[in-house]
């Protein structure tokens, strides 16, 4: 995978994969969280997010940020969200971390937002890859994290 993730505690860059498999045996109740989401200005940004969260100690936040020419049409863009996230977590798994508890969706469920078109796709995908996948209000990697990188 081509992205390049840091830490958001100190933005500094990281070696994913020795850096989670080492978070994971310091911290073995640890649940994985990933979600991405994007901005558009003059171009696409997507953030991509993996949050190893510890239930009452909070959570660990990694990411990675890309950006791509204007994407304008918004099913392409928040498909593009929901691919990144899969692949954040099948390159993951590929490499001996267990499977995320969640994949985040920045998808609504309430038909009068526009993203609600785009929902019923990705929640059928992101399950058909063998992941649970969570939506807007429960949404909170994508909805949050995510969305605060992107800016």
């Amino acid at each position: 995978m081509d992205l390049k993730f840091k830490t958001l505690s100190n933005r500094n860059e990281i070696n994913l994969i020795p850096y989670i498999k080492d978070f994971l045996s310091k911290n073995r109740d640890t649940s994985i969280f990933i979600g991405s989401d994007s901005q558009n200005t003059r171009n696409t940004t997507f953030a991509s997010v993996i949050v190893l969260h510890n239930p009452g100690k909070g959570g660990h936040v990694l990411y990675a940020k890309q950006t791509v020419p204007l994407i304008r049409d918004r099913f392409s863009r928040l498909w593009n969200e929901v691919e990144y996230s899969l692949q954040v977590a099948n390159f993951l798994v590929e490499q001996g971390i267990p499977k995320p508890n969640f994949i985040d969706i920045d998808l609504n469920p309430d038909p009068k937002y526009k993203s609600n078109q785009v929902l019923r796709a990705a929640l059928g995908y992101v399950e058909s890859m063998g992941y649970t996948p969570r939506c807007k209000p429960n949404a909170v990697v994508a909805s949050y994290v995510a969305d605060a990188i992107c800016k």
